[in-house]
């Protein structure tokens, strides 16, 4: 059996002048309009393709998937909107890919720092943080396996601005 694997998608760069009521209903930018595609492309260019995807229900979360998802194939892939991930805990961004690993090869949520930060952190606690402090910049993916008898292992942190 392959070992499960887990990616964490950091939402892309959001409009904080959008005019949007709630930070909940805050769309991408343009920088994030362009960051979401680029990272579908890098994703499946190496094969890294989800079979379920958990997706924070806010509009930010929304739109990087809508995006990303026009360059991943991502036909035949579960995917749920939750809003239990938006502004999710490290507590709870584990229990909800720890509930999906179980049922997929490669799970993927789609959320919100800081929350992502310390889940990446959990999974991975001797990570490197990077010279400029920031482990998960917008649209940044984390890509993890998780064996059931070892420790998880990084595989890529890939950010946008390095493509």
């Amino acid at each position: 059996m392959a070992t499960p694997r887990l990616i964490l998608l950091r939402h892309a760069k959001s409009d904080w002048d959008s005019g949007a009521e709630t930070d909940f209903d805050r769309p991408l930018s343009a920088r994030g309009r362009r960051d979401a595609p680029r990272m579908g492309r890098w994703m499946q260019f190496n094969r890294l393709v989800p079979d379920a995807v958990c997706c924070s229900s806010a509009v930010r979360t929304r739109e990087t998937l809508e995006l990303l998802s026009a360059e991943l194939d991502l036909t035949g892939a579960d995917i749920r909107f939750m809003g239990t991930l938006y502004h999710a805990n490290e507590q709870e961004i584990v229990s909800v890919a720890n509930e999906n690993l179980g049922g997929a090869k490669c799970v993927m949520l789609v959320g919100h720092n800081p929350g992502f930060e310390m889940a990446l952190l959990h999974f991975c606690p001797d990570i490197q943080i990077p010279d400029d402090g920031k482990l998960m910049p917008t649209a940044t993916v984390a890509v993890i396996d998780i064996p059931a008898d070892g420790d998880s292992e990084l595989r890529f942190l890939q950010r946008p601005r390095d493509l």
